[in-house]
């Protein structure tokens, strides 16, 4: 029974991803964070889990992908699909949810992120370069990017009063997928967060970026998961920039 309980751990994430759409669908934006949060936590603690009972199996990694796919791949989809295709009447300050898939096309852009999500888990299992740093982009922080921007939009468009908060936002939605998509499978090396925690040279950025994350979140509220995602690349090029200069 104990080699399941990772799995079981994983297929939590699943469910909750799965909760998140069923959430973002019906436009209850405020619990596709709750079960974004559960679904990271979940994410977190199988392989953690797994380590600790010694119980790693390929099974578990090919679990992992797949319930990754439907969180951090479908779901932020979903979130970007939900911006474009809502129209928001600033006359009687409401929203109106389009359910029609083509009713506005331009909202499929969205699901572009997915598609390369799907492509950036796929690299991931067969790339043995990735057991301590990311090649590229992972997809929880692709999604924590995403989940930053649905949220601001969804609770600050009530106290905007100009057209240009909603024409801006729905530019942003079009351009964050391809950006995204981009990072998601760039050759760039990226952190993570494991390693030795009682080296300073070895951690020093990381412990900068943990440190840079509080400000953020204090002053832009939900946007600042976004900015922290974009702070998460800067210090992972710098880091990559040291090291270079230091093997020169």
């Amino acid at each position: 029974m104990v080699k399941h309980i990772p799995n079981s751990i994983t297929l939590l994430n699943l469910f909750f991803g799965c909760c998140g759409i069923l959430a973002c669908f019906n436009h209850q934006y405020a619990l596709v964070p709750i079960f974004i949060g559960i679904s990271l936590l979940a994410d977190f603690l199988d392989g953690f889990i797994a380590r600790a009972l010694n119980v790693k199996s390929d099974l578990g990694g090919q679990l992992d992908s797949l319930a990754d796919m439907v969180t951090f791949g479908v779901l932020p989809g979903m979130m970007l699909y939900s911006v474009l295709s809502t129209d928001i009447n600033l006359m009687s300050n409401e929203i109106q949810i389009n359910r029609a898939v083509l009713q506005k096309p331009a909202a499929l852009l969205g699901f572009v992120y997915t598609l390369f999500a799907c492509l950036r888990l796929a690299k991931f299992n067969l790339d043995t370069r990735q057991t301590v740093n990311f090649i590229g982009l992972n997809t929880p922080a692709c999604s924590l990017f995403v989940l930053g921007f649905y949220m601001q939009y969804f609770t600050e468009w009530r106290f905007q009063s100009n057209w240009d908060f909603i024409i801006y936002s729905n530019i942003a939605a079009m351009i964050i997928p391809f950006i995204l998509a981009f990072f998601a499978v760039a050759e760039i090396e990226i952190f993570s967060m494991k390693g030795n925690p009682f080296s300073w040279k070895e951690n020093k950025m990381r412990v900068l970026f943990l440190l840079s994350t509080i400000p953020q979140l204090f002053f832009l509220k939900w946007i600042g998961l976004s900015t922290i995602i974009i702070s998460y690349v800067i210090f992972a090029l710098l880091h990559n920039l040291f090291k270079q200069q230091k093997v020169q």
